[in-house]
This record gives structure tokens, C-alpha cells and sequence, in this order.
């Protein structure tokens, strides 16, 4: 796929996954963000990343988790400012408190679904 004219690897990781089944890990900003901040990765490159993370996520995993870590970096694990009080992984996550960690106040930064419309 990636010969095709203007789709590269995360493009092509989206497609091969949900249209046909074939796993891929999606390296995008917030997929690459997260993967460092839970330790996965030091890497800033998208396809060391994408290999490093490959290493320690079962094949059949890649395609959900890709979108999962996708949605949560766009709505809770922000770039600047993570809402790590309201984070549903914050137990387990070793960059907790990197973020805003008063509850209330990182609910407040939590995006929905009608904030990217």
C-alpha cells in the first residue's frame, strides 16, 4: 500500500487493519506522545516506534490499541496539559502527575466527541 501515492505506513496500518484484518500499529503524534510517557519507547522516530511497540503488544492487539491510545491522547492525555486526575489508566500509568491531578479540575480538561466537530 505504501507505494501508492500519498499513503504512508500510518495510513496504510489504518486501512490494512480495519478494512482487512491485518494487524498494524498506527504511529501517529498522540500514539507516539503516550508510548514514551507509559515507558514503551524513547524513540521519536514512528517506525522505531512502531517496532519497539511491536515487541511488547500481542500482533492481534495492535489495530485496537493503536486507536485506543489515539482517542486517549486526543481526549485526556494531552500534549501540554494531561487531565491525569480524570485518567482511567492513571493507577498503572509511571507518568502520572505530569498533568493536572485535582479531579474536578482535569475533568475540566477532558475533550469530548463534540470538541472535534
Amino acid at each position: 500500500m505504501v507505494t501508492l501515492p500519498g499513503v504512508g505506513r500510518k495510513t496504510a496500518n489504518v486501512v490494512l487493519g480495519h478494512a482487512f484484518g491485518i494487524p498494524g500499529i498506527t504511529v501517529d503524534t498522540h500514539f507516539g506522545r503516550l508510548s514514551r510517557r507509559f515507558g514503551w519507547t524513547t524513540s521519536m522516530d514512528p517506525v522505531k516506534v512502531e517496532f519497539e511497540v511491536g515487541e511488547l503488544i500481542p500482533q492481534q492487539e495492535w489495530t485496537n490499541l493503536s486507536q485506543r491510545m489515539i482517542w486517549h491522547g486526543r481526549r485526556i492525555c494531552h500534549s501540554r496539559k494531561p487531565a491525569c486526575g480524570a485518567c482511567p489508566v492513571a493507577k498503572i500509568c509511571p507518568s502520572v502527575g505530569i498533568g493536572e491531578m485535582d479531579k474536578k479540575r482535569a475533568q475540566l480538561l477532558v475533550k469530548s466527541d463534540e470538541d472535534f466537530r
